[in-house]
């Protein structure tokens, strides 16, 4: 039976993964049509969804985003800034040991249905079999991503945080630290433009994205945006997107005068509960690469996996892509400052 590849509508990825949803292999929280349309509405790129058909069944999709930059036209499943850690191809088939040769299939695809120059695929682990001997224009990479086991139930995880973290805990439910749901994404971003100014840098993501983000998922409880209250005031935010299976730490920040207190610990334990509670089986959230921060993640005991991310583009590309990254940040922080004055 002959495989081919062609365009998947919207509607069409979106009836197939409702239908299929309990069926389909590497599937992920951020494969749901919900997060994708948010995600993609608010950077505004556009969606795409690659189908991978024998004869006439639709047997996988590859959800992406396609952009310009410049003279450039991207696709990635996913692309940086859309706050999404994997996707990849799901599908009715469970062979890992075929999802590379999809993958590349995929990036002749994009590179000759969309014109994309640079092509971006990151899985939640890299596949089974043996590596393939990429070409020149192929790049590998392994991020870091944290998974905390729920199976194991609220009573051992607890057991399980180190002492500093359970410490923390205690202590900021000793000084009445409260978490309460939070659907305001002004309030949200302000707090999160403060932290990220403390460390010079700026959000990918405008308040619009959150905003979006909120007001789509929260409905659905596909979102649990909470707060951290201290003496009537909100001080610390977080973001965890979920779905029936999985939990993803999003988002988080905190106001700078109330630094000294242990908000993250607790907004985190509320999340892992709370999953726990609701049957979800894990809890992720992606290395940083900043120690303090990964010392902290790493306070709830959870495992370092990696990711696995493979790009196809040209070395004048990924020289191209590397500088905007680098400089996008600055750019944001000189647009705010523009338009305050």
């Amino acid at each position: 039976m002959s495989t081919t590849f062609k365009t998947v509508s919207d509607k069409e990825y979106g009836s197939w993964f409702e239908n299929q949803s309990e069926r389909l292999s590497n599937r992920s929280a951020f494969h749901d049509p919900a997060w994708l349309g948010a995600a993609a509405k608010g950077v505004n790129f556009e969606l795409r969804y690659i189908g991978v058909y024998e004869g006439t069944e639709l047997v996988s999709v590859i959800p992406g985003f396609l952009t310009r930059r410049g003279p450039l036209r991207l696709f990635g499943s996913p692309l940086r800034g859309t706050m999404t850690s994997w996707l990849g191809p799901v599908s009715l088939d469970a062979d890992n040991e075929k999802l590379l040769e999809v993958i590349r299939a995929a990036a002749d695809f994009a590179r000759g249905e969309w014109g994309a120059s640079y092509v971006r695929f990151s899985l939640r682990r890299a596949p089974v079999g043996e590596m393939p001997d990429w070409s020149s224009n192929w790049e590998e990479q392994r991020p870091g991503v944290y998974c905390l086991d729920l199976s194991q139930g609220t009573a051992a995880l607890w057991d399980r945080l180190k002492s500093d973290c359970r410490r923390n805990i205690r202590k900021a439910q000793t000084l009445g630290i409260e978490i309460v749901p939070l659907a305001d994404a002004h309030l949200f971003y302000q707090i999160l433009d403060e932290t990220l100014k403390r460390h010079g840098s700026a959000s990918w993501q405008s308040e619009r994205f959150f905003q979006l983000v909120i007001d789509r998922l929260m409905p659905r409880d596909l979102l649990w945006a909470w707060g951290a209250k201290y003496e009537g005031k909100i001080i610390a935010t977080g973001l965890f997107f979920r779905d029936n299976q999985e939990v993803h730490f999003i988002s988080g920040a905190s106001l700078s005068e109330y630094g000294s207190l242990p908000t993250s610990y607790l907004l985190h334990w509320h999340a892992i509960e709370t999953a726990t509670l609701a049957g979800l089986r894990a809890f992720y959230t992606n290395a940083s690469g900043v120690r303090s921060i990964d010392q902290f993640k790493e306070s709830f005991r959870p495992v370092l996996d990696t990711r696995y991310c493979v790009i196809w583009a040209p070395s004048h590309v990924r020289y191209t892509e590397q500088v905007f990254r680098s400089s996008y940040p600055h750019l944001l922080r000189f647009a705010q400052w523009v338009r305050r004055r």
